[in-house]
């Protein structure tokens, strides 16, 4: 009896930790690094917005294309307003560098 209950126990938790824990690209917030748009299933028919969520940190962020050439650049204050990013391709490359958190999401008309 005691086996059992320990089994339902530990298959309990494992099952309800899968539905608590999120992916990493599940998130629309990101931190510094290197990122492909591909890796985050940005359509190209959307059109994105991005804003600083961190409260201290400022943060500089850099759109590439395929070519390596600068296509967007903003840099954001803490807590910053909601910016319009240009129309992303998959094969554009995100640069975040700085020690805030951004939030991207599709923007809403």
């Amino acid at each position: 009896m005691k086996k059992t209950s320990t089994m339902l126990l530990i298959l309990m938790t494992l099952v309800f930790s899968t539905f608590i824990v999120t992916p990493a690209f599940a998130s629309n917030t990101f931190k510094e690094g290197v990122y492909k748009a591909a890796d985050f299933n940005f359509s190209a028919n959307e059109t994105y917005i991005i804003q600083n969520i961190s409260s201290t940190y400022s943060v500089y962020i850099t759109l590439y294309d395929e070519n390596q050439l600068i296509l967007q650049s903003i840099r954001l204050e803490p807590n910053s307003d909601k910016y319009n990013l240009i129309p992303l391709k998959p094969e554009y490359r995100i640069i975040i560098v700085g020690n805030g958190e951004v939030f991207i999401d599709t923007r809403t008309q």
